[in-house]
């Protein structure tokens, strides 16, 4: 079917490959230097990862043919090491640790971490590290539910010492804290700590062109009838679907681009399928000016019935600002072609108008959660319930 091939190129347009970056060094003692990745230091072998005729090769090296190595992680940690200063740092089996390095020898790190006490790390387990930074801000959820933000003044074995900006300084027992946070740069507003907006890839139905992240994802309910999910296989492409209960299923693959600072473009599609079966749906382009938390969308798109389109674009104006740290206001509006027949001369002409769908409501959001409650209208529902149609919807970002 046609349709269903433009589709799925969407989807293969959007997908890139790439290779494994190299961050490690081998030098053999033939003078031989590559650039890998070391997976595993044995006492006579290292183990690498090395890329040949544009594949990625799992290889070894005996010790006696080694002259050098070094581990990429290991020495920007030597480079940026301060005894004195806080780090964090991901293993790569998804460890996380915090505290402070107390020394580097060759490819092994020994740190001093708060929950562990001194512990010796192999580099070639390291995935990722960061230094703390005094001026940085935190976001601190306590297990009996309080919030607090501020700055770290102090980590001690057992205790925090954080100051804020409405209570000073605050000293917290570790055993206390459920979640810490760092927090963006301008995210605090009026002493409050202002979450990312959980959901801004898409108003009430129709999306934003700014796509979700790689390995983000989000399941929406409408009207309880209406289950579907989404997710980010990239940063510029998302594959999603769902159904609608009891009467379609669909799939809604998107790309996305950010363009300008405050500009984002993408293309997509809606494709539907009805009992009969009957394949209807959308392909749509749209371009996003703004934030995630203050923005506004034009899209226009065709419409079809299995291989036929529609004559004319349906167009969409929708937008969202966020007015405080738990509330954003959310409008979508539809222009929409159909189809009418008027007489003329004695003969009923087929004629297109284009059809208004408005919609305006309230966006009540948590970290994870968000909760529209709005009001759908048009010139004919005006007519019999003046303020509009209800609109409920859930989203759990994950």
């Amino acid at each position: 079917m046609k349709i269903v091939n433009i589709v799925f190129l969407i989807a293969a347009f959007s997908l890139f490959t790439s290779g494994i970056i190299a961050q490690d060094i081998i030098v053999t003692t033939a003078g031989k230097t590559m650039h890998c990745n070391i997976t595993k230091i044995a006492d006579d072998t290292l183990f690498f990862k090395v890329k040949l005729n544009d594949r990625m090769s799992n290889t070894f090296i005996v010790t006696s043919q080694l002259k050098e190595y070094s581990i990429g992680k290991v020495e920007e940690l030597r480079a940026s090491l301060d005894t004195s200063s806080f780090f964090t740092i991901k293993l790569e089996d998804g460890t996380g640790l915090t505290g402070k390095v107390r020394s580097i020898f060759e490819s092994k790190v020994l740190f001093e971490d708060n929950n562990f006490g001194v512990i010796t790390i192999k580099g070639e387990t390291i995935e990722s590290f960061a230094k703390e930074d005094k001026n940085t801000f935190y976001f601190i959820t306590l297990i009996d539910g309080n919030e607090i933000h501020g700055k770290i003044i102090e980590r001690k074995k057992y205790e925090l010492d954080i100051q804020t900006e409405t209570l000073g300084k605050v000293t917290i027992p570790l055993k206390n804290i459920k979640k810490m946070t760092e927090v963006q740069q301008g995210r605090v507003k009026d002493g409050e700590y202002w979450f990312p907006n959980p959901n801004s890839t898409r108003y009430l139905f129709s999306p934003t062109a700014i796509p979700l992240k790689k390995g983000e994802g989000y399941y929406q309910n409408a009207y309880v009838l209406a289950n579907s999910a989404n997710y980010g296989i990239s940063d510029n492409f998302t594959i999603g679907g769902g159904v609608f209960l009891p009467v379609a299923v669909f799939i809604t693959p998107k790309i996305g681009f950010k363009v300008a600072e405050k500009v984002h473009v993408g293309a997509g599609a809606i494709l539907g399928l009805f009992p009969g079966p009957t394949t209807v749906g959308i392909l749509f382009g749209v371009a996003t000016y703004g934030s995630t938390e203050h923005n506004f969308t034009l899209g226009a798109g065709y419409g079809f019935v299995a291989d036929e389109f529609i004559q004319y674009p349906m167009i969409t104006l929708s937008g969202m600002t966020r007015v405080s740290r738990r509330i954003a206001l959310v409008t979508e509006n539809w222009i929409v072609p159909l189809p009418r027949e008027e007489y003329v001369n004695g003969n009923y002409v087929e004629t297109t108008e284009y059809y208004t769908v408005v919609s305006y409501g309230l966006r009540i959001m948590k970290e994870r959660i968000t909760f529209d409650i709005a009001l759908i209208n048009s010139k004919d529902i005006i007519q019999m319930i003046p303020i509009g149609i209800p609109y409920i919807d859930f989203v759990y970002k994950f």
